[in-house]
């Protein structure tokens, strides 16, 4: 009895508001982890489990959930919202997930490295209704699976930052403010776009974040993969104290700042008054 009353209402404090949790809710609950968790493997991916998933061209999704495995591949959400499940006998689960993008791999080449929590839904004792969804969390196996033909070596997101930069031609320089390369974040969450003016700031770029550049998927596009930034605003005495190479960054305005690497999480501590 994983859920009494209490416990449920305080990882479902929203739907309590509307609907009101109850014993059955409770119930249901219960009865969910103790199923997933009876049924859990750890030689065969089960529908509900999770993956950190490694694409070809180096997109790391840590969270990655399968929706089921079938004829020899499991079909995986790299960014899922919670799933709504509905009991499957010796099975386990079936899994009704939202979120993107999928994708298939092959069942036989995921490995097993262990177990953790993770979040399930149903509807509630009032049925299918707007915010009458409960949520649940229950133990389920952990998979790894990286592409084996990467695309860059083994430069990949989940430390790493990954961005596509174009360089415009002369003929379109006037239509983009005279930028001559324009970047575009790989994943959504990194931060802003960034663009530069001459070949000077883009390479003190890479220079500065520790840049790899690969070829893109075009002859004037480019896959750099550098280090994340972590801007930090500090006082002036805290600044002066600081013992890291002095570099000018763009903060509503150019300003010096120092910067400290952590070569082992691939992260650029960028400090500035």
């Amino acid at each position: 009895m994983k859920y009494v009353k209490d416990s449920l209402i305080e990882i479902n404090r929203s739907y309590h508001s509307d609907w009101g949790v109850t014993l059955s809710d409770v119930d249901m609950a219960n009865k969910y982890v103790g199923h997933i968790e009876r049924t859990r493997s750890d030689t065969v991916p089960k529908a509900g489990d999770r993956v950190r998933y490694t694409t070809k061209e180096g997109d790391y999704y840590g969270k990655a959930h399968i929706e089921y495995n079938r004829d020899g591949e499991c079909n995986i959400c790299e960014r899922p919202y919670v799933p709504f499940i509905r009991f499957d006998g010796d099975n386990g689960i079936k899994c009704s997930a939202s979120g993107g993008t999928w994708a298939n791999i092959p069942s036989d080449h995921l490995v097993y490295i262990g177990r953790e929590e993770k979040c399930f839904c149903d509807w509630g004792h009032c049925g299918a209704r707007g915010n009458g969804a409960v949520e649940f969390s229950a133990e389920v196996s952990i998979w790894e699976y990286i592409h084996p033909e990467p695309l860059y070596e083994d430069y990949t997101t989940e430390k790493w930052r990954k961005m596509y930069v174009s360089k415009v031609s002369e003929q379109d320089r006037e239509s983009h403010d005279g930028y001559l390369y324009l970047t575009h974040e790989a994943l959504s969450s990194e931060g802003c776009t960034m663009a530069f003016r001459t070949e000077s700031e883009y390479n003190r770029f890479l220079s500065t974040y520790k840049a790899k550049v690969f070829p893109g998927n075009s002859p004037n596009q480019s896959v750099v993969f550098c280090y994340r930034v972590q801007p930090r605003r500090v006082s002036r005495e805290q600044y002066d104290a600081l013992r890291g190479p002095v570099i000018s960054i763009y903060w509503s305005g150019w300003l010096p700042a120092k910067i400290e690497y952590d070569d082992e999480q691939k992260m650029a501590a960028v400090y500035f008054v």
